[in-house]
């Protein structure tokens, strides 16, 4: 008789309601391409001998691609990154946001997955947040493969033909500082290290540290972001789950596992400097058999796929009807329509603002002017700056990490 894992049961339980809400939002790429799945759900926390751990989907993504720096727009409508584990966390902070929205306006509303500690807002960023997760509530994250960067460099290493593998070698790369990021997948080498998403080489660069980097980074300062820092607690990923590396070939999931332990954990090291509230909170790394139907992968077994597609899905649970990005703005979306308020991507930067100036008067905190730079309302929340410096900061373990200039941070709500 087989024993049942409860754990396995409820992941797998999980990335089902994930791809049958991905099917149901009758997203498609085109013929021969290829696109990359990540979510994030909640999950709480039964009885070991239970299989019944409720859950909750509460953000899908899709997406492969990102803006190169020449693109950028100074007025905050344009995502410039659209990877899928970007987006899926930029949807499960909307999530989190709204939440906190339905807990202040729906009478007898009671959050299953958000807990407030104190009932009393304050205006000092310093002090305790609101809210937090309840205490048997766990936050995880599904992958429909490895994520760029640091944790995938081996992995792909072994799958590059002789060509390719010759193009990323050691030898033709100029020698990098240990904290210097290096572009792309430059060098396969060179391990441990903070890289920028990929791109075709004669491409123009992009400043988007890869998927890596930035689960790495909300491993110490959560996914709450700053916005989401002043109602929360740090929120930390429980685990992650991968798909796409086959259960048959043990030594690559050995390698892979190595790769994400060093890659999430094992290179942060000692942060100095956090404040209270903030400590390194690395994700379990799980694998999962169950085929995304869209990954390279499983498409590679049907027709020889011929790159990736360039739209991305965004989905946020109990909010706006689902959208699809192409080169960071809504699908079909004209120029001369591009900085209205209807066109605005739900996850872009001053979608995000725009909710986070209702959830302050919500809260009853003083209201964000309508002329206060985005840049500066994001300096606003304290104690989650003095977490990202001690990690990014000149003394900082990613002190290399390459910030976007803030000429595309200074926008308001008037624009």
């Amino acid at each position: 008789m087989t024993v049942s894992d409860p754990l396995q049961d409820s992941q797998d339980k999980a990335i089902k309601a994930i791809l049958d809400i991905y099917t149901s939002l009758l997203f498609k790429p085109p013929p021969k391409q290829f696109t990359v799945l990540a979510a994030f759900y909640l999950t709480r926390r039964c009885d070991a001998l239970s299989s019944q751990w409720p859950l909750k989907v509460i953000s899908i993504s899709t997406g492969t691609k990102c803006t190169p720096a020449i693109k950028y727009s100074p007025r905050g409508e344009l995502v410039h990154d659209s990877h899928a584990e970007v987006l899926a966390r930029r949807g499960a902070l909307r999530w989190l946001l709204e939440e906190i929205g339905r807990i202040n306006t729906s009478t007898g509303y009671v959050s299953e997955w958000l807990t407030r500690i104190d009932g009393s807002p304050t205006q000092n960023s310093d002090e305790r947040p609101p809210y937090l997760l309840r205490r048997d509530v766990e936050l995880n994250m599904y992958v429909s493969t490895l994520p760029c960067g640091d944790a995938s460099m081996r992995y792909l290493a072994s799958t590059q033909d002789a060509t390719m593998a010759a193009l990323k070698s050691t030898n033709v790369f100029p020698l990098l500082a240990p904290h210097e990021a290096s572009r792309g997948r430059d060098n396969y080498n060179r391990l441990g290290v903070l890289r920028t998403k990929p791109g075709r080489a004669d491409s123009p660069p992009a400043l988007s540290m890869s998927c890596s980097d930035k689960m790495a980074k909300w491993s110490v300062v959560g996914v709450q972001g700053s916005f989401g820092s002043r109602f929360l607690e740090p929120v930390y990923i429980r685990r992650v789950i991968i798909g796409e590396v086959p259960r048959d070939d043990e030594g690559m999931r050995r390698i892979v596992r190595e790769d994400c332990e060093r890659a999430l954990k094992e290179r942060l090291g000692d942060v100095k400097g956090l404040p209270e509230g903030y400590a390194i909170h690395p994700p379990e790394i799980c694998f999962t058999d169950i085929p995304f139907v869209h990954c390279k992968t499983e498409l590679d077994g049907v027709v020889r796929t011929t790159g990736s597609c360039n739209e991305s899905l965004c989905w946020v649970a109990d909010s706006k009807p689902s959208e699809v990005l192409i080169n960071g703005l809504k699908r079909s979306t004209s120029p001369k329509n591009r900085y209205s308020e209807k066109y605005r991507p739900m996850l872009s930067r001053i979608s995000m603002f725009d909710l986070y100036r209702q959830i302050m008067e919500l809260e009853g905190l003083v209201p964000i002017p309508y002329d206060m730079y985005y840049v500066d309302a994001k300096a606003g929340s304290m104690r989650y700056q003095r977490a990202k410096t001690a990690l990014l900061g000149p003394e900082g373990l990613f002190s290399g990490w390459i910030r976007i200039d803030t000429q595309y941070q200074r926008f308001t709500l008037n624009e």
